[in-house]
Order: C-alpha cells, then sequence, then structure tokens
C-alpha cells in the first residue's frame, strides 16, 4: 500500500462524507496533477476505487436516517441508462481515434466537468435557503421527471469524467427540492452514487482504465475517511465548504482546459 495515496483517499473520503460533494472533482485532478496518471486512466482509477466508499457512505447515512430512499430511486432510473449511454460513447470514441488523443478528449471533458460543477455548486449555495422545518415531498410525475432527467445528466458525466455525481446532483437537488434539509439531500446523493458508480467502474475496467495498485490504496484511506465524514454530516453544516470547492474547481479546471 502506498501510504500517500492513501492519506489521499482518506482525505478525500472525509469530505465526502461529510459534503456529499467533491469526490471526483478532487480525486481526478490530484491523480494527474500530483500523480501524473492519464486522464484516462485517472477517471477509471478514480471511479473503480470510489465504488466501495460511496457504498459504505450510503449505508452509515441510511444507519442515520439522513437520506431519502424515493430521490435516490428517482435518480437511478436517470443514472444508470446515462452512465451507460455514457461508457457506450467512450467506447465507440476509442475505437475511433489514438489513446493520446482520446486522453486530451477526457481532459477537456474533466475541464468542462469542473467548471459546470463550480457553476452548480454557486448556484445551489446562492439558490438555497435552509428550511424552518422540513417537510415531506410533494410527489408528482412531474418532480420525479425532472429529478430522472438530472440523473441521467450526471450519469453520463461521471461515466465520462468521473465527476459530478455530488458536485452536479446535490446543488441541483438544492433548487430542486429546496425544503428537504440538506443533510437528507447528502445522504440522498451518496446513496445515488452508490448505485451509479459501480456501474461505471465497471465499464472502465472492461476498457482496461484502472490503475489497480493505486486504486486498493485509495480505498484504505478513503473507506475509514467516508465512515468519520458521515459522521461529522449530522454535527457539521457544509454550508460554508461550497464556494471555496467551486473556486478550487475553477482553478483546476483551467489546467485541464
Amino acid at each position: 500500500m502506498n501510504i500517500e495515496i492513501a492519506v489521499v483517499g482518506a482525505i478525500v473520503g472525509a469530505f465526502v462524507g461529510l459534503s456529499g460533494m467533491g469526490g471526483g472533482a478532487i480525486l481526478t485532478p490530484l491523480l494527474v496533477l500530483l500523480f501524473g496518471i492519464n486522464p484516462l486512466l485517472a477517471v477509471g482509477t478514480d471511479l473503480f476505487s470510489s465504488a466501495p466508499m460511496k457504498i459504505v457512505g450510503a449505508i452509515a447515512h441510511r444507519r442515520q436516517g439522513t437520506m431519502d430512499g424515493r430521490v435516490v430511486l428517482w435518480l437511478a432510473l436517470g443514472g444508470v441508462p446515462g452512465a451507460l449511454l455514457g461508457l457506450a460513447g467512450l467506447e465507440h470514441i476509442r475505437a475511433l481515434v489514438p489513446i493520446t488523443e482520446l486522453n486530451l478528449v477526457v481532459s477537456r471533458a474533466v475541464g468542462v466537468a469542473l467548471v459546470i460543477s463550480a457553476a452548480a455548486l454557486l448556484f445551489g449555495s446562492f439558490a438555497r435557503v435552509e428550511p424552518t422545518q422540513e417537510r415531506a415531498i410533494e410527489w408528482s410525475a412531474k418532480r420525479g421527471s425532472l429529478i430522472a432527467l438530472l440523473g441521467f445528466c450526471v450519469g453520463a458525466l461521471v461515466s465520462i469524467t468521473s465527476i459530478g455525481s455530488g458536485s452536479v446532483t446535490l446543488p441541483l437537488l438544492f433548487a430542486t427540492i429546496p425544503y428537504v434539509g440538506v443533510r437528507r439531500l447528502i445522504g440522498s446523493d451518496i446513496a445515488f452514487a452508490a448505485v451509479l458508480i459501480p456501474i461505471a467502474a465497471l465499464g472502465h475496467v472492461t476498457m482496461g482504465n484502472v490503475n489497480f495498485p493505486f486504486a486498493l490504496s485509495l480505498m484504505c484511506g478513503s473507506i475509514p475517511g467516508v465512515l468519520i465524514g458521515s459522521k461529522l454530516c449530522a454535527l457539521i453544516s457544509p454550508r460554508y465548504i461550497r464556494p471555496v470547492l467551486a473556486g478550487a474547481m475553477v482553478m483546476v479546471a483551467t489546467r485541464f482546459l
């Protein structure tokens, strides 16, 4: 196990458990910029190492009652087809262009995804007004379809760039169902990622886009990290973290674009 990589995994895991955001948006750029992994391999390694972390985080949020099963279901109904479509598109491009050009395409896609994530975070931060009293969600076909559409877009984005399962989903959920408590939305977001990311990761495994030694070291740190972060989520508001994360995303995006 590489201790340095495990420490990075622990920090990212704790941040994800606390805020529900930024796993791919932090880890994929770190793998590229700090450890010199090519973008396509970084995406696959991030997704593979993140899958157990998201599952453990979802279980923790489920146990402490900070998730909404129906929100997760609607997100997954759109997200799973979106992820499969994104993987199919990536495989199609891979058959048409050399690997160096594909890495350039993925690098640019990561940069765009970071900008989208930063914009979504800032939008969610300013649009979100904490409810004085949390209410049950008033479900309708329109609301369910809107959340499923959100899941579809995020699924496609995540399968190509590994970014978006938290940093895009969560802010847009803030806008879609603003009267639901932030901790319950964070738990729902992580549970959605626990469904989405293993599918995307499996696709990248079949394409050979995973550095397994790196992934295993990241897992060793991220799993305990997400457990700690999930516990902190019940005690600490992540509200002030979002603008800082958005600014960091924009700065990193300039390196990829």
